[in-house]
C-alpha cells in the first residue's frame, strides 16, 4: 500500500470538495512539515497537482482555455487565483511531489491542441457522388481501449462531384479550430482521427460510403498537410469475407491539414546581451558617455503580445536589468527568466521587445547590487533611448538574436541607435510540469513546419497577405520522372513560410495563403492610432523599409539538397502604390452567393454571414501578380515559368501612405553600371603600368574581356558588380554579403570551416570551361543554404557572412590559382582559373580560409592594427587634420614659388623614353667612394643592378620585409589576388599580384590617396550618396535534421551501396557475400568517429605540435608490441590520420581565444579515448577465420546516392576491391551521417573486404 500516494489523493479530494463550497476564502493547514501549494483558476479548476488523473475531458472551445494559457507567469501570481496550502506531517514524505511525476514519462498526462481543415478532395469512382464529410476523434478500438477524448463530431456541407473530378477549396474548410484535450504519449497510439464519407440520398437513409483512420501518434510526427485514401466502407458480411476484405477499393482522395501540437511551458532565459552603438548617429559620443540598462517585455502566451491592449487579463511580463558597469562596455550577462505557455507554433508566432534605457544614475544606486535588486522599475532618472523588436521564430532552433535598436524620432539620421544581440535559451516543459523531465529520453512528437493557419493569428495585428494560386511551365528537376515536386518558400521581415508539397507536377495549384504579421516596435504606432497617421511619412516608412522586400520562390522537394525552380520579388511600393481598392477578407476574395436555390450542385458553398474577425470584408489595395515571370532557376526550361499570386495588407494602411522609392530602379542600374565602367578604366591603366617593369607576370594581364572566348589565362579581372538573383539587375558585390548570427559552439574556426566545407560543390559548365566566374555566378547566403550546394564563390560568401556574424574582420577574396591544384575542376593541368577564398585580420595577422580544401593559412605582420584602431576611433578628426595640413602645405608652396618658375609635373614610367636628351645623360652626384666602386664594375652589370634597384622600389614590387625568414610564407596555394570585399566596400589590389608579398592595410587610401596600396570601389563621398541594400539582410539558418530522418538516409545509402555492389559483380557472374556482424560494425563506427572528430581538430594547436614532435621521435622500425598506448596513439595520428602542420609561424587563434584552446584540448582527449576503445580489439578483430581485412573510409559532402556512386567508381581502391577475382570474399559496408546546421550533412562511407590469407601474408607479418 502506497501510504504517501493514498493520503495525498485523499487530502486533495477533501480539499476540492471544501473549496467548491467556499471559493472565496483560501484554506490553510499549518502543520510542522511539508507544504503543498495548488493554484485554483478563476473558472473553478483545481491546480495541475490537484487534478484527478483519470478525469474525463469535456470539449473545450477556443475561449475555454483562455485562463489556462495565461498561467505560468513570471513576476506575480494572477489576482483571480486562490492559493490552497496543505501542510502534511513528515510521516507521508514530501507533500509537494506531483502525482504525475511518479508515473512513467510516456504515461504522464499532456495537453494538446488540434486544428483540422479540409483543403480538397477527388472522386476516384466511376459515378457522380453527392456527399458530405464527418470528422471525429476517439479510440481506435473502443471495446479494448477506453475513449479518453470527447470532442463532438463535425459535419461539412454537401458537395456534388462528378467522376474523376477534383475539388480544391478556395479557403480551407475548418472542422476543428484550436480544440484542446489531455492525453498521454502512450495513448496517442490508441486514439485516431476518423474521417467518414457519407453519400446523400433523397429518398432513403444516407449511405455510409467510405472511411479512413489516422493515428494521433502519426499525425503528431508527420507533415500536417496530408493526403488520405478514403477506403470503401464494407458491411459486416463483406468484412467477414476475407477476399473482399483484402481488396478494398478507394473511393476518394482526401486532402486536409491537421495541426496537432502539445502545449508547453517554455522557460526563456535571456543571457549575454550586448549593445553596439551606431557611429553614424550624430549623438554617438553623448550616448557612449551615458550608462545603459535594458527592459525585456516578453509575452506570457499567444494573447499577451507586447504593445497590445485587447487582452483583459495579465499583460506581457516585463523585467528591467541593472545598469551596465563603468568599463566602456554595454554588456549584461543575465537578464532574467520568463515563461511562455502555448504550442510551438504559438511561441514561433510571438515576439518580445527590448527597450534600452539611458541616463546618469547616482553611483550609490547604480553600483549597489542590493539596491539594484529592490528597484525593479528603474526609479533613477533615465529616458528610453530606443527599442528593438525580435521575433521568436527561431528560438527553438537558434539561441542567438540580433536586431536594430530604433528611436521614436522622425529624424532619419537619429532613427537607428545601434545593434543589440544576445542569447535566449529555451527549455520546454509539458503544461503543468514544474521542472524539466530529466527522465524523458526520447524525442517529443513534433510536426514539420508549414505556413501559419488563420486560427493561429491575432486579431489585433495587421497582416501582409500573400496568396499564391498556381504556377505554370516549371522546369524539370527529376529527369527520371520528367517532373518536379514543387513547394513555395515565401520570405519577408526575416520570417520564412513554406507551403505543402505538390507531387510530380509542372503546373501545381497551391491556393496557399501566407500571413506575415506587420509588427512595429513602438507602442505609440499600434494599429489605428493617431501617431500611425502622423508619422506615416517618416517613422512608419523607416520601419517598413527595414523589413525588406517580399520574396516568393518555388523549390523542388529533396531531403538532402534542393533545386530552385524560380523566384520573384515584390516591393512594398508595388502594393501601396496601387490606386484602386478591392474587397478582401483575410481568407481572400469574396465568394459570390448562388442565386439559383434549386440547383443541386453544391460545389460552392453559399456565402455565410461572417461571424469571425478574419471574415470581415475590407477595402484594400491589391497587387495583382498574375503571370509574373519566375527567374533565378539554373535548370534548363523550354517554357516560360509563370506564377499567379496577389498581395495586400489586411487591414490596409491609410490611403495617403505611398511608398515611393528614394532611387528608381532604372536609375540605380545606370549608377552601378557607370561606377563599374569607371572602375574598369582605372584597372586598365594600372595594368598598363604593371606591364612595363613586369611584362610576363600575372599582373600584366588585361582586366577586361575583348571577346567571349577569352579564358582566365589571358585575363586578370577586378570584379565589383554582380547580377541580382531575382531581378537580374546589376548589383554591387557588397550586397551579396550579410552577417549571419550562429550559436557560439559553432563559431570555433576549425568547426566553422568544416561545416561550410560539408556543403556540396557544384560549378556551372561555363565557369568550368572558361575558368572565369560569370557575372550571374554570385549567390546570396540564404540561397546557398536553401540549396545546400554551390560553387566555390558561394562557399566563400557564406563563410564570410558567418565570420562577420561572429564579429570577425572578414572579407571575400577573389584571386587566381593554377588548375593543377587538387581542388580544381578543370581538366587542363596548366590553366589559370579564378578562385575565391576568405580573409580575416586579427592583431597584425592575416588569415586565409580555404573552404574547398578545409585549410587555414596564417600570414604574420601583414598589417598595422594600430592604424585600424586609430581610424575607427577618431576617423573624423583625422580627416580634418589632414585637410588642414594639405592646406598649409599648398600655402607654403605658393609662397616659395619664384616669378616665372614653371610648376613641377609628374612623369610616369612610359614617358621617360620620350624625354629629349642632348649628348649623353649627365651622371648624378654621388660620393667619391661609391663612384670608384661603380667605375670598377662593367657597364652592363651596373645598368642591370640599377634597373633591379629601380624596379624593387616600385609600389608593385614585392615587399622586402615580407621576404624575410621570420615573415616569409611559401606554402600558399594562390597565385594572385585582385579584389577583396565585405558588406561595406570593395578594394582592389594595387601592389604586387602575389598574396604573400603584400601588406593588407585596406585604409591606406586615406593616407596616400594618389597611389594607394588598396584602391576603394566606393569613396567616402560615394558611401554617403550611393546606398545599397543587402539582397538578404537577415539570413535564417535552419536547424539540424532530425535523428529519425538521418537514420533513414543512413540506412537507404547503405542499402543502395550494397545493391550497387551486387549488381556490378553479378554482371561478371560472381556472387557477393556480406559480413555485417555487430562487433565488426561497432569497430567500424568507432573508426569513422575518429575520422569525423579529426576534421574538427586544428593542426596548428600546441597539442598538435607536441604530438607531431613525439611522432617524429618514434623509430620507424619499432614493433607495435613494444609500444606503449601513448606511442600507439601517436603512430595512429601520424600514419593513419596524416597529421601535418599547416603554418610554420604558428596561429594567432591560440593566443587570445581561451575557449578555442579548451575546445581543441577537449577534442584531443576525446580522440585519444576513442583510439583506446578502438585498440581494445586489435588482437581479436571480429572477422571470419582465415581471412584478412582491409578497407578504406571516404568522406562525402552530399548524401545523393547517384553522386556517391559516381565518385566511388573513380577511386582506385574501390575499383580494386570490387574487381577482385576471388570468390571466397566477404564485403562490409558501413555508413555514418552526421547532421549540421542548415540541414547540411557530413557523410562517411567505409568499404571493407575480407580476403583469404596467403603464405606471403604470414611471411610479411613475421
Amino acid at each position: 500500500l502506497d501510504l504517501n500516494h493514498s493520503a495525498l489523493m485523499g487530502l486533495l479530494g477533501r480539499s476540492k470538495k471544501k473549496d467548491t463550497q467556499d471559493a472565496k476564502s483560501p484554506a490553510k493547514h499549518d502543520l510542522e512539515s511539508g507544504e503543498f501549494t495548488g493554484a485554483v483558476a478563476g473558472h473553478g479548476d483545481i491546480g495541475e497537482a490537484a487534478e484527478p488523473i483519470e478525469a474525463p475531458q469535456a470539449e473545450m472551445t477556443p475561449g475555454d482555455d483562455a485562463q489556462g494559457e495565461g498561467e505560468g507567469d513570471v513576476v506575480k501570481t494572477s489576482a483571480n487565483k486562490r492559493k490552497v496550502r496543505l501542510r502534511m506531517p513528515k510521516l507521508f514524505g514530501n507533500a509537494e511531489e506531483n502525482p504525475e511525476d511518479m508515473k512513467e514519462p510516456m504515461e504522464r498526462m499532456r495537453w494538446w491542441e488540434l486544428t483540422f481543415s479540409i483543403r480538397g478532395f477527388e472522386n476516384v469512382t466511376v459515378e457522380t457522388l453527392k456527399l458530405f464529410w464527418t470528422v471525429s476523434l476517439g479510440s481506435d478500438n473502443p471495446k479494448k481501449h477506453r475513449n479518453r477524448v470527447r470532442l463532438q463530431t463535425r459535419f461539412s456541407s454537401i458537395f456534388t462531384l462528378e467522376k474523376g473530378k477534383v475539388f480544391t477549396a478556395d479557403n480551407p474548410i475548418v472542422m476543428y479550430e484550436r480544440k484542446t484535450f489531455a492525453l498521454c504519449y502512450k495513448e496517442l497510439e490508441k486514439h485516431v482521427v476518423k474521417v467518414d464519407m457519407w453519400r446523400v440520398s433523397c429518398w432513403t437513409f444516407n449511405e455510409y460510403y467510405g472511411v479512413k483512420k489516422q493515428k494521433l501518434s502519426q499525425i503528431a510526427n508527420r507533415d500536417p498537410n496530408m493526403e488520405l485514401r478514403i477506403l470503401r466502407k464494407l458491411s459486416r458480411k463483406q468484412m467477414a469475407d476475407k477476399k473482399k476484405a483484402k481488396s478494398v477499393a478507394d473511393v476518394a482522395l482526401y486532402r486536409c491539414t491537421v495541426n496537432l501540437e502539445e502545449i508547453f511551458d517554455f522557460d526563456l532565459f535571456c543571457e549575454n546581451w550586448t549593445l553596439d552603438l551606431s557611429r553614424a548617429n550624430p549623438e554617438h559620443k553623448q550616448m557612449k558617455e551615458e550608462r545603459k540598462r535594458l527592459t525585456f517585455t516578453v509575452p506570457r502566451d499567444r494573447r499577451t503580445l507586447p504593445g497590445h491592449r485587447g487582452y483583459l487579463g495579465l499583460g506581457a511580463a516585463s523585467q528591467t536589468v541593472e545598469w551596465n558597469q563603468q568599463d566602456g562596455r554595454f554588456f549584461w550577462p543575465s537578464c532574467g527568466k520568463f515563461v511562455f505557455r502555448g504550442t510551438r507554433t504559438h511561441l514561433q508566432n510571438s515576439y518580445f521587445i527590448v527597450s534600452v534605457l539611458t541616463g546618469q544614475p547616482p553611483a550609490f544606486l547604480a553600483n549597489n547590487a542590493t539596491v539594484a535588486k529592490i528597484e525593479k522599475h528603474a526609479p533613477a532618472p533615465h529616458r528610453v533611448l530606443g527599442r528593438c523588436l525580435l521575433n521568436l521564430t527561431s528560438v527553438l532552433d537558434m539561441s542567438v538574436f540580433q536586431g536594430k535598436v530604433k528611436r521614436f524620432t522622425p529624424d532619419h539620421d537619429r532613427y537607428i541607435v545601434g545593434d543589440i544581440n544576445g542569447n535566449v535559451k529555451c527549455i520546454l516543459r509539458s503544461k503543468g510540469m514544474k521542472e524539466p523531465e530529466l527522465d524523458f529520453r526520447t524525442n517529443r512528437p513534433e510536426q514539420l513546419k508549414t505556413a501559419t493557419t488563420v486560427s493561429h493569428l491575432n486579431r489585433y495585428e495587421r497582416y501582409l497577405v500573400v496568396r499564391v494560386k498556381k504556377c505554370e511551365g516549371l522546369p524539370v528537376a527529376d529527369f527520371d520522372t520528367g517532373s518536379s515536386d514543387p513547394y513555395l518558400r515565401c520570405t519577408w521581415d526575416n520570417m520564412v513560410m513554406l507551403s505543402p508539397i505538390v507531387k510530380q507536377s509542372l503546373r501545381p495549384v497551391f491556393n496557399q495563403s501566407f500571413y506575415f504579421p506587420v509588427r512595429v516596435v513602438f507602442p505609440e504606432m499600434r494599429m489605428g492610432s493617431k501617431a500611425e497617421k502622423k508619422y506615416q511619412d517618416s517613422i512608419l516608412k523607416y520601419e517598413l523599409t527595414s523589413k525588406g522586400h517580399i520574396q516568393i520562390q518555388v523549390w523542388d522537394d529533396d531531403v538532402t539538397s534542393a533545386d530552385c525552380l524560380g523566384g520573384c520579388q515584390v516591393t512594398l511600393g508595388d502594393i501601396l502604390n496601387v490606386r484602386a481598392t478591392q474587397k478582401r477578407t483575410l481568407l481572400g476574395a469574396l465568394r459570390a452567393e448562388k442565386r439559383d436555390e434549386d440547383d443541386e450542385n453544391e460545389l460552392e458553398e453559399k456565402q455565410e454571414k461572417h461571424n469571425q474577425w478574419y471574415e470581415e470584408p475590407r477595402s484594400v489595395r491589391v497587387y495583382d501578380g498574375s503571370k509574373t515571370a519566375l527567374g533565378q532557376s539554373a535548370l534548363a526550361n523550354k517554357d516560360a515559368a509563370l506564377i499567379h499570386f496577389e498581395a495586400y495588407f489586411y487591414p490596409d494602411w491609410a490611403e495617403t501612405l505611398r511608398f515611393e522609392d528614394e532611387v528608381q530602379e532604372a536609375d540605380t542600374e545606370s549608377v552601378w553600371a557607370k561606377k563599374g565602367e569607371e572602375w574598369n578604366s582605372r584597372n586598365l591603366q594600372k595594368a598598363e603600368d604593371y606591364a612595363l617593369p613586369f611584362p610576363d607576370s600575372i599582373g600584366a594581364k588585361k582586366p577586361k574581356e575583348e571577346n567571349m572566348m577569352q579564358t582566365a589565362d589571358s585575363l586578370r579581372r577586378f570584379p565589383c558588380i554582380g547580377l541580382h538573383p531575382l531581378t537580374r539587375v546589376e548589383t554591387p558585390l557588397m550586397a551579396f554579403v550579410s552577417p549571419i548570427i550562429i550559436p557560439e559552439e559553432w563559431s570555433f574556426p576549425a568547426k566553422l570551416l568544416e561545416w561550410v566545407h560539408c556543403l556540396s560543390f557544384e560549378i556551372s559548365q561555363r565557369q568550368a570551361r572558361m575558368g572565369l566566374i560569370p557575372q550571374d555566378g554570385w549567390k546570396d547566403p540564404e540561397y546557398v543554404l536553401a540549396r545546400r550546394k554551390g560553387a566555390p564563390q558561394d562557399h566563400s560568401v557564406l563563410l564570410c557572412s558567418l565570420l562577420l556574424g561572429c564579429k570577425e574582420d572578414a572579407y571575400v577574396v577573389k584571386g587566381t590559382v593554377y588548375s593543377k591544384d587538387p581542388i580544381a575542376t578543370i581538366e587542363k593541368s596548366d590553366q589559370l582559373i579564378e578562385h575565391t577564398w576568405v580573409m580575416t585580420r586579427e592583431k597584425g595577422w592575416v588569415t586565409f580560409w580555404e573552404p574547398c580544401s578545409r585549410q587555414i593559412f596564417h600570414l604574420p605582420n601583414r598589417y598595422d592594427p594600430r592604424k585600424v584602431k586609430r581610424r575607427k576611433t577618431d576617423q573624423v578628426a583625422v580627416k580634418e587634420e589632414k585637410e588642414e595640413e594639405e592646406q598649409d602645405e599648398d600655402a607654403e608652396l605658393e609662397r616659395q614659388q619664384w616669378e616665372g618658375e614653371a610648376e613641377d609635373s609628374r612623369v610616369h614610367l612610359e614617358d621617360m623614353e620620350s624625354l629629349p636628351t642632348v649628348g649623353r645623360m649627365p651622371k648624378p652626384k654621388t660620393r667619391s667612394d661609391k663612384a670608384k666602386k661603380k667605375d670598377e664594375e662593367p657597364g652592363r652589370e651596373r645598368l642591370k643592378r640599377e634597373l633591379i634597384e629601380q624596379r624593387e622600389g616600385l609600389p608593385i614590387a614585392p615587399k622586402r620585409k615580407m621576404l624575410q625568414e621570420e615573415q616569409l610564407v611559401t606554402w600558399l596555394p594562390y597565385d594572385s589576388i585582385e579584389v577583396v570585399f565585405n558588406d561595406k566596400n570593395t578594394w582592389a589590389n594595387r601592389q604586387n599580384h602575389h598574396p604573400a608579398c603584400i601588406s593588407y592595410d585596406l585604409d591606406d587610401a586615406e593616407e596616400n590617396p594618389e597611389n594607394p596600396a588598396w584602391e576603394r570601389f566606393l569613396s567616402s563621398e560615394d558611401e554617403q550618396k550611393l546606398h545599397f541594400q543587402a539582397i538578404c539582410p537577415n539570413v535564417s539558418v535552419q536547424p539540424e535534421l532530425k535523428p529519425s530522418i538521418i537514420d533513414e538516409l543512413q540506412e537507404d545509402l547503405r542499402t543502395e551501396m550494397m545493391q550497387n555492389l551486387q549488381l556490378y559483380r553479378g554482371k561478371k557472374g560472381m556472387d557477393t557475400m556480406f559480413d555485417h556482424n555487430e562487433e565488426l560494425m561497432q569497430q567500424l563506427r568507432i573508426f569513422l568517429d575518429l575520422h569525423e572528430l579529426w576534421r574538427q581538430i586544428d593542426p596548428d594547436s600546441p597539442t598538435a605540435q607536441r604530438v607531431l614532435s613525439e611522432y617524429n621521435a618514434l623509430p620507424r622500425d619499432m614493433p607495435r608490441d613494444q609500444m606503449t598506448d601513448q606511442q600507439k596513439f601517436h603512430r595512429f595520428v601520424g600514419d593513419i590520420l596524416k597529421l601535418r602542420i599547416w603554418n610554420r609561424h604558428g596561429s594567432p587563434f591560440f593566443d587570445s581565444r581561451k575557449d578555442y584552446v579548451k575546445e581543441q584540448e577537449h577534442h584531443w582527449r576525446t580522440l585519444e579515448k576513442l583510439h583506446a576503445e578502438f585498440q581494445k580489439k586489435e588482437d581479436s578483430f571480429p572477422i571470419k577465420r582465415g581471412k584478412k581485412f582491409k578497407g578504406f573510409p571516404v568522406h562525402f559532402c552530399t548524401s545523393d546516392q547517384e553522386s556517391i556512386r559516381q565518385y566511388l567508381m573513380q577511386i582506385k581502391q574501390y575499383k580494386q576491391i570490387i574487381d577482385t577475382d576471388e570468390e571466397d570474399v566477404f564485403y562490409t559496408i558501413e555508413c555514418k551521417i552526421i547532421g549540421r546546421l542548415g540541414g547540411i550533412l557530413s557523410v562517411w562511407l567505409y568499404v571493407g573486404i575480407q580476403e583469404p590469407q596467403r603464405e606471403a601474408d604470414f611471411l610479411e607479418e613475421q
